[in-house]
């Protein structure tokens, strides 16, 4: 096995242990803080917004100053979905509970997850640091292609989301749906990553 090789299946095999971790999170939530689905859901909205973020980084790895007139498009198009997300979150779960939908209620609910909200920031962290910048994926990748590059996980997001309320409306064991949940985003949002980097079915070069 080449070295360079090595280097990607460490790399790949850490970003994907963070990835799992972080989707972990909520368990610890549900168990010990009495996290309900609500929770959980909003807890997979503001992922959005983390990868967004990261989707910036990388459009400034590879655009530079470019980025000055792709970023407010980026923004305002990506802001869109994500207010789509939560409208549609509402419309299927929240709207039934006592979740404020208000910028200072959301605010002030997303504080409580804040640690499960850092653990997804720091696992798309190291797929950024470890697989974008130290496999330099940037110089594969064009500055069109990494500005519709998050709509792929968003996608994940939303077949979750729409599983997801399915499940909540057909069982009466709530901490069953929350896991069940998790379970289905962790193996989507795996795939989804391993497909990102081109790490599925990945071989060694000759």
């Amino acid at each position: 096995m080449s070295r360079l090789h090595k280097t990607r299946v460490v790399h790949s095999s850490v970003s994907s242990v963070a990835l799992i971790a972080a989707n972990l999170a909520p368990v610890g939530g549900v168990l010990f803080f009495a996290w309900t689905i609500e929770d959980v859901l909003l807890l997979y909205w503001a992922e959005s917004a983390v990868i967004g973020i990261y989707n910036l980084a990388r459009m400034w790895v590879i655009g530079r100053w470019k980025i000055l007139l792709l970023g407010p498009f980026f923004l305002v198009h990506y802001s869109g979905f994500m207010a789509g997300h939560l409208f549609f979150i509402y419309a299927l779960v929240i709207s039934s509970s006592d979740v404020s939908v208000s910028a200072s209620g959301i605010l002030d609910h997303l504080l409580l997850l804040s640690p499960a909200l850092i653990a997804l920031l720091i696992s798309h962290g190291v797929s950024f640091f470890f697989n974008f910048l130290g496999e330099k994926e940037y110089e594969t990748t064009s500055l069109s292609e990494q500005l519709n590059a998050p709509y792929r996980r968003i996608v994940v997001m939303h077949i979750t989301i729409m599983l997801g309320s399915l499940l909540v409306m057909a069982m009466d064991n709530k901490l069953l749906f929350v896991v069940s949940m998790m379970a289905l985003k962790v193996g989507l949002d795996l795939r989804a990553h391993l497909g990102e980097h081109d790490l599925e079915g990945q071989k060694e070069p000759v």
